[in-house]
């Protein structure tokens, strides 16, 4: 039996009024008042629960008029229409602001929108003295107007513009979202047809309830896959395509690499700017396979590698336009680079082709390559040989192992006239592939989670090196990573380490680079402290290789500078870099610091450090790095010669 009023059935109103607050409640949960989108969905939600609520209202206003002041029947009818069309006023502001990308658009939707909406709140507050919509009368009740089909033609209007905007954008749409706008305004207006054929059987409520509803549920899982910094899906749905492309197809990858500076340096608003503005570059390219894979990478899926190449092409212009605009707020380029990867239906492993596609990047990176570049042979050779690395590191990163060993260099006292301690430095020899250079082991490690364990057991090997050797190795210095040093359990690690093999905690030098306080100075600078209470020293090492802040120098307990060879170079090139190099000597000297100099490999390069006032000489010219037996052997000559 249905739920009346007289001769209006009204139970749509009802259940319409149950559900909204339902749909208010569950967008309230994720609410987020920043999120404008979301705004207007909470907006023509609650629209949808006033218009189906006063709606009962007037029913019984209609039904009972004769026991109800005629002002109050026309105040709840007037408010009744006022919302009723405020929910399709808001789902075209919706629609608008999702379809067009460009912001003056935008602004002419909205105000298209807004136009019709104060229209029609002109008319329904004029008609309380025309009644040109509807009147109340003591004879007749409530009695419709000339103007009484105006919400069934602004509706018609408001469905229009939606299906217009979801058909002219459509390239730039996500399937979903195009086909549920394209559907909410025949939901609406089947509705309303049903109810202007069928006047007494109310159905205003529901026809709202159900276009937003069906809407709201189908965009909100969407976005669930989509991220709403760029407006493009998120990795696993890049995953999931890639595993369902059955005839294959390009994959494309373009990765910026100075993206922390680039955060830094841009407020919030230029930052959205930024990368909405990627986003949608990106999605014009390739509609709907367009993806945001991580903070700095961007990703896509192309049909051919021309095609890929073409859009790629686009995307650098892009770039280099908004590094112009970029220029206007911060003076720094967006230092990017792209590759791309064919794929078959049967060789579509995800992870394996990004994997790929980091070893392209890593290639392109070290060789400035900005155009956009492709996997090759060369690629494959170098990623089963990194694999390869892998396994063996893996194997061999253990204290007993004697294929990862560690060497050192000897370093010269210019006061003493010999070698007073060394530098450790990993290596790993005689494996499967041969002799294996530190830079490709040392990538390999930090790539692979191996970086801070290979650190560890070097530490390891050196304390045990100093331990056998107590008679001829006095000191040994060791470089340690942001990995080691970033860690909360360096101090123990390291006195732990120390004690276990029975050194003294002056026999370890760390050595650090400037560059991992850029990220980490609290927690480096804590632990560093730590250490030197107990008696651990530090020494700064490559000092003039780029970042480079002497406050970090001086708040710090370093002992020792290490500077680079390229100083070296710049002394040894003209007076003006002689003095440069003797000025930043005495001004360390002067705060109680040592000076190392490594990279000297001349007679010439020895003489203008000795004449600097330097402490320490490191290079070629003295010894170039040895094996343990190796190093002990010269020790010993050089600890003969100085007796």
């Amino acid at each position: 039996m249905e739920i009346g009023a007289a001769h209006y059935y009204i139970l749509g109103e009802v259940i319409t009024c149950s559900l909204s607050i339902l749909l208010i409640i569950n967008i309230l949960l994720t609410f987020s008042p920043y999120d404008k989108r979301q705004r207007l969905f909470l907006y023509s939600a609650v629209s949808t629960f006033l218009a189906a609520f006063f709606d009962i209202i007037a029913v019984f206003c209609t039904s009972y008029y004769t026991r109800l002041s005629l002002s109050f029947c026309t105040f709840i009818s007037t408010v009744f229409f006022i919302f009723l069309m405020f929910t399709p006023f808001v789902i075209t502001n919706y629609v608008t602001d999702i379809a067009y990308a460009h912001s003056k658009i935008k602004k002419i939707g909205f105000s298209i929108s807004s136009l019709v909406y104060t229209f029609y709140l002109i008319v329904i507050f004029i008609n309380l003295k025309t009644g040109i919509v509807f009147k109340y009368t003591a004879e007749e009740g409530y009695v419709r107007g000339p103007w009484k089909n105006i919400t069934y033609i602004l509706t018609a209007f408001y469905s229009c513009f939606i299906v217009f905007s979801m058909i002219k954008n459509r390239h730039l749409l996500a399937h979903r979202i195009f086909w549920v706008f394209t559907a909410y305004p025949f939901i609406s207006l089947g509705f309303v047809v049903f109810q202007f054929f069928n006047p007494h059987i109310i159905m205003t409520g529901i026809a709202s309830f159900a276009s937003v509803s069906f809407a709201y549920m189908i965009v909100q899982s969407y976005l669930m896959e989509v991220d709403s910094l760029t407006g493009l899906r998120t990795e696993p749905k890049l995953r999931k395509r890639i595993a369902m492309q059955s005839k294959g197809g390009v994959l494309y990858v373009f990765s910026i690499d100075n993206i922390n500076l680039i955060q830094s340096s841009l407020d919030v608003a230029d930052l959205d700017r930024f990368f909405l503005g990627l986003g949608g570059v990106f999605n014009t390219q390739f509609p709907r396979n367009a993806y945001h894979i991580s903070t700095n990478r961007f990703a896509a899926i192309g049909r051919s590698v021309k095609e890929v190449s073409e859009k790629s092409e686009i995307i650098r212009k892009y770039i280099e336009d908004l590094t112009s605009d970029l220029n206007s707020y911060i003076p720094i380029p967006v230092e990017s680079y792209s590759a791309a990867i064919e794929f078959s239906g049967e060789e579509n492993d995800y992870d394996s082709l990004i994997d790929l596609v980091n070893s392209i990047l890593v290639k392109a990176k070290s060789s400035q390559l900005r155009k956009m570049q492709l996997c090759d042979e060369s690629v494959l050779v170098e990623r089963e040989r990194k694999r390869y690395i892998y396994r063996i590191l893996k194997r061999e990163l253990e204290l007993e192992s004697e294929q990862f060993q560690v060497w050192f260099q000897p370093i010269y006292s210019i006061e003493k006239k010999h070698f007073t301690y060394m530098e450790a430095l990993s290596r790993l020899q005689n494996t499967e592939l041969g002799n294996i250079s530190p830079s490709e082991f040392v990538y390999v490690a930090e790539s692979r989670g191996l970086i801070e364990r290979l650190g560890y057991v070097a530490f390891e090997k050196v304390c045990k090196y100093i331990s056998e050797n107590r008679n001829l190795v006095n000191a040994v210095s060791i470089n340690f990573s942001v990995y080691q040093m970033t860690n909360q359990n360096l101090v123990q690690n390291v006195l732990s380490t120390i004690e276990r093999f029975g050194l003294k905690t002056e026999n370890i030098i760390m050595e650090i680079t400037e560059s991992i306080f850029i990220d980490n100075y609290d927690i480096v600078r804590e632990n560093m402290k730590q250490l030197a209470k107990a008696g651990v020293k530090f020494y700064l090492d490559d000092f003039g290789t780029g970042y480079s802040n002497l406050a970090n120098v001086v708040a710090l307990p370093f002992s020792t500078i290490k500077m680079d060879r390229s100083l070296v170079l710049m002394m040894e090139e003209n007076a003006r870099g002689l003095n440069l190099f003797r000025n930043l000597v005495a001004t360390f000297k002067d705060a109680g610091l040592t000076i190392l100099v490594e990279g000297v490999e001349t007679n010439n390069q020895n003489y203008l450090v000795e004449s600097v006032g330097a402490d320490y000489i490191q290079g070629f010219l003295y010894s170039r790095p040895l094996s343990p037996s190796d190093c002990l052997e010269l020790l010993q000559k050089d600890q003969q010669s100085g007796k």
